[in-house]
């Protein structure tokens, strides 16, 4: 086996890396050197630096007799080249989004239900043409593809989702303060979180399942919390009780106006809610902490982060 990862100095991309190198896998990484963050801790592994939608760097890079492809952020241009260059191709796999079966068809929502794309011209949108493609090209050509779906992705590395549906700075802030939070209708919409490392650990799952070909998993934590579940968790590791203000999607844009992502603030208000049966069933997935541990590990990690004293 013979990796090659796309986009390994980016946050999910470095996790996966060290996952794949941790179990003495030959590993190689691809990045275009933009993303600094967590290079350092990439700097001992083999690292090539050049642009997947180059043809000419692509058609390079595939002189080796690379056997697995990871990609975390595909595109059309790279699936391409990949499908066009990759002679000894044994597997592929990206990162998609469970963002493109929303509004949910059911609850809990399973790979059966139909992948929208959420918006047109969204990242979920561009997550369902790839999708698309990858498996339309594995049916008609047999392309070796399986895709992987996560939902809200958390753990050190990245601030926590916070109540406007982004990742700002000053949300354990706000929390700390005591100062009121505005959420969405009543605050009972689903969020089923995904630990970083447990996202990148499903890589190695799916690459040792060779039978996950031609499939597509979505990937979660055990089970949902709700908005308010989810605020009051991430208040207590404070010794905190969120103060909550519950209003529309309508009048919270109205409020925020350029200030926030409406995309983002509507889809915060749709149940995020998975069922993870086929990737247990399939990939032997075994998630290795509860979503509650995965939100405290994570808001302590934020309060740090951004100096919160607590």
């Amino acid at each position: 086996m013979k990796i090659l990862l796309f986009g390994g100095s980016g946050w999910l991309g470095h996790n996966i890396a060290l996952n794949l190198t941790s179990k003495g896998l030959d590993l190689t990484i691809v990045i275009r050197g933009k993303k600094k963050t967590f290079l350092n801790e990439i700097a001992d592994l083999k690292i090539i630096t050049a642009d997947k939608e180059d043809e000419a760097a692509m058609r390079q890079i595939f002189d080796t007799r690379y056997t697995h492809v990871i990609d975390t952020v595909p595109t059309e241009k790279s699936i391409s080249l990949i499908s066009k260059y990759a002679k000894h191709l044994r597997h592929y796999l990206h990162c998609s989004s469970t963002g493109g079966y929303t509004p949910l068809p059911f609850v809990p929502c399973n790979e059966t239900a139909h992948y929208k794309g959420f918006a047109p011209g969204t990242g979920w949108d561009q997550k369902r043409i790839v999708d698309n493609l990858v498996m339309q090209l594995c049916r008609e050509q047999g392309f070796p593809a399986t895709v992987i779906r996560p939902c809200y992705i958390t753990g050190p590395g990245v601030l926590p989702l916070d109540n406007l549906g982004g990742r700002r700075t000053d949300f354990i802030a706000d929390i700390i303060a005591g100062r009121p939070l505005d959420l969405p209708n009543d605050g009972r919409a689903l969020l089923q979180p995904i630990h970083v490392r447990d996202l990148a650990n499903s890589f190695y799952l799916s690459l040792v399942h060779p039978g996950s070909i031609g499939q597509i998993y979505n990937i979660c934590l055990s089970h949902a919390l709700s908005l308010n579940d989810y605020l009051e968790l991430t208040a207590s590791v404070f010794n905190k009780k969120p103060v909550i203000n519950y209003m529309t999607v309508d009048d919270m844009l109205e409020k925020y106006g350029e200030n926030i992502n409406p995309i983002g603030l509507r889809f915060l208000a749709e149940h995020m809610c998975f069922s993870i049966d086929k990737a247990k069933r399939d990939l032997e997935y075994n998630p290795s902490c509860t979503p509650e541990e995965a939100v405290i590990e994570t808001a302590i990690w934020a309060a740090e982060k951004t100096n919160c004293k607590f």
